[in-house]
Formats: structure tokens, sequence, C-alpha cells
């Protein structure tokens, strides 16, 4: 290899270049293999220097790669610590949410419609009006006063009819408790057994059902309360939009009337409705008791001078329902119309003064309480006398003799 390099060098007349050494023609044999074995040396070096600087990169990567993990799971620490912080749990976003009263479960995010009371319910139906119908809170309780009284209409009808069909057969009915109740008294229990088998005899007859006697009423009182008490809590509280949606004078319902007129307008359509019968439209009072209700609803203006504006404004717009109910239910046609008994005045006594079924019934409940009296009395009796004999036999002596 030697001699071609040499060869090359001396006659191509231009000059070797090997790895930066200059091989021209006069060079010695000793000379080029040293400079061939220092080119060597220079790149075992520059290959040693090459390994050392990659394996000096890699090390520099590898704890930039460190580096960057720590700081990135530094940065992940302490951003969900911070989210923890400011985040406790679900609970405490849904206290920030603000609701409305134009949305569903309004009433519940402050404190209302939270369970089964009569009070809730109606709470639970005023909102539901008031959201889907869009109308202002005082056309809410007017609409929802009103349209529970449609639904409650069915039981009034019952009522009435049953008041209408014991009010035909009173005389009848007056003459078998009082027997039944001197029975009782007597302690005569074959007796009282007939008596009561021809009163319910009696009633069956004449289709009387004596639970639609009071299933009205009740059913009238339970939602009577308890819209009394949901309308106040609600005014209280006080609910968003009941200081604002009233009308005409009475814009904030929250505040009492300050001119009296609801209460003036309360009492008024409920001295009406007494008059027509009140919700069953028969009247169940006797013509002194009339009176007296009619004029009772004045006195009530004291007792609802405080009150709020929603709340007498639910007892002005149910007794203007009252007032229609009464009107339907003295009809004759609708009578006729629905098979109701007709109407029949009060009877009157031998005395001359003229009864109403609830006089009648308390009577008969007197009567039923003092035939309890009196037999309570003679079982008291009967038990003296008894523990009376019981200590005589006690108290004798037998005296037996053998005989001789």
């Amino acid at each position: 290899m030697f001699r071609i390099l040499a060869r090359q060098g001396l006659r191509g007349g231009k000059p070797l270049q090997l790895a930066n050494v200059s091989i021209a023609s006069g060079f010695t044999r000793p000379t080029l293999l040293h400079s061939i074995q220092a080119q060597a040396q220079l790149q075992k070096s520059n290959f040693n220097f090459g390994l050392s600087k990659v394996r000096f990169n890699s090390t520099n990567a590898a704890a930039t790669a460190a580096t960057t993990t720590a700081a990135t799971a530094e940065t992940t620490t302490e951003a969900a610590t911070k989210f923890e912080t400011s985040l406790s749990g679900f609970d405490d976003v849904v206290d920030k949410i603000d609701m409305t009263s134009d949305q569903l479960g309004y009433l519940q995010s402050v404190g209302l419609a939270q369970g089964w009371w009569p009070s809730d319910i109606m709470q639970t139906i005023f909102e539901y009006v008031h959201v889907f119908s869009g109308l202002p809170w005082w056309a809410t309780i007017v609409v929802t006063t009103l349209g529970v009284r449609l639904a409650l209409f069915p039981l009034f009808v019952k009522s009435s009819d049953a008041m209408a069909r014991s009010a035909a057969v009173q005389p009848e009915s007056k003459k078998l408790r009082k027997e039944l109740n001197i029975a009782t008294a007597r302690g005569d229990q074959r007796l009282r057994n007939v008596k009561m088998l021809e009163l319910r005899e009696l009633n069956k007859k004449n289709g009387i059902k004596m639970t639609h006697l009071f299933i009205a009423p009740a059913t009238q009182i339970t939602y009577g309360i308890g819209t009394f008490f949901g309308i106040r809590e609600m005014c209280n509280k006080p609910v968003q939009g009941f200081d604002t949606q009233g009308y005409a004078w009475f814009q904030d319902l929250t505040a009492t009337d300050p001119y009296i007129g609801l209460q003036l307008i309360s009492a008024a359509v409920y001295m009406v409705s007494f008059r027509l019968g009140g919700d069953s439209g028969v009247n169940n009072f006797s013509p002194a008791m009339r009176k007296v209700f009619q004029f009772l609803p004045l006195a009530s203006i004291v007792f609802t001078w405080n009150l709020s504006s929603g709340v007498v404004l639910y007892f002005a717009a149910n007794g203007i329902a009252s007032i229609i109910q009464a009107n339907v239910l003295k009809s004759k046609s609708f009578r006729k119309w629905v098979g109701m008994a007709p109407l029949v005045p009060p009877r009157k006594d031998a005395d001359g003064e003229s009864k109403g079924i609830f006089e009648s019934f308390s009577e008969t409940m007197k009567d039923m309480e003092d035939g309890n009296k009196a037999k309570r009395d003679i079982e008291l009796k009967a038990k003296k006398a008894a523990d009376l004999q019981l200590a005589r036999a006690r108290g004798s002596k037998v005296v037996i003799k053998k005989r001789k």
C-alpha cells in the first residue's frame, strides 16, 4: 500500500491529502508511517471524545426529564390541593346556585314544601301553578284556591245530598234515636239492638250514608288549615316575588292591607255564603243561629287585622268559591240533573220553633249522652247491690250440728 501511495504521489505530480497530512514527493517510508499512525491516534481520540459527549448529553437529558417530571408533579399536587380547598363537595356548588321562584324546587331551596303536611302539599301546588302558568303570586293564590275547591266539589255534592235525605226523614230518625237511648238507659240490650236495626234500615232505605255527612266538612277543614299555614309561611319567609307581585292597592302580599279592603271583602262574602246555606247549600241552622253566623264574619275583621295580604286574599277567594258553590247546590235543576235529593226546609217542633239538621243532630247527641249516663248509673247501682250481697254472704256464719 505504501508503494502505491508513494507511486501515486510521485507519479501523479499532485500531493496526496490524507487526514490533513500532505504527502508529497520526496517523503520516505518512515515519515509516511509516522503520519498515518498519528492520524489514527487523532481519530481514536475524536471517537472517544464523541462517546463521552454522547454520554454527557444523555445524562443531561435524563436529568432534565427528571426535573421536568418533578416540576409537573409538584404543579399537579398544588393544583389538586387548591381545587380541594376551593371545592369541598357537590353540596357547596348547589348552595351557590341562585334559584328563582319561577323554577321548580325553589320553595325547597328556601326551606318550604319539604314534607307531606297539608301546608307543605299546598305550597307545592302553589309552586306548580306559579311556574307552569306564569301568573303573578296574587293570581296564583286565587286560581289555586278556586281550582282546589273545584276538585273538592264532588265531595260537597255527596254531603249536600246526604243532608237533604237526612232532613227528609228527620222525624222518624229522631223518634228511633230517642227510643234507642231509653233502651240503652234501661239496660235492655234486646230492645236496643232492635232499635239500632230499625234505624239502620231507615237510613239504608232512604240512601243515607253517614260518612257522606262528615267527609266533605273534614276535608274542607284540612284544606283550609293547610292553605292558611302554607301561605303564611310563604309570606313570612318571604318567597321571592311576594313583595312585588300583588295587585291594585295590595302590591306587597307580605304586608298587611293598609286600607283593610281585603278584610272587608272577606267578611262580606262570608256573610252572603252563610245566608245561602254555606258550602253545602243546605240551611243547617235554625233562624236564630243563621243570624248569628251572618254577622259573625264582621267580628273576624278584628282577628284578620294584622294578617298578611296574601292570607286575607285567600280568605276572600275561598269565600267567593263558597258563594258560587252554594248557588249551584241550591239550584233545583242542578240537583235533579245529578240525582240529588230535593232540599227540605227545616221542620218546626211542637212549640213552633224551626230547627236545622245540626240543631237536631246536637239534640240527638245530647239524648244519647243522657241515655249513656243513665245506663252508667244503673250499672253502678247494680254493682253496689252485688257487692253488698257478697259482703253479707261472707259475714254470715253457718252452724252445723250433729244429731244425737
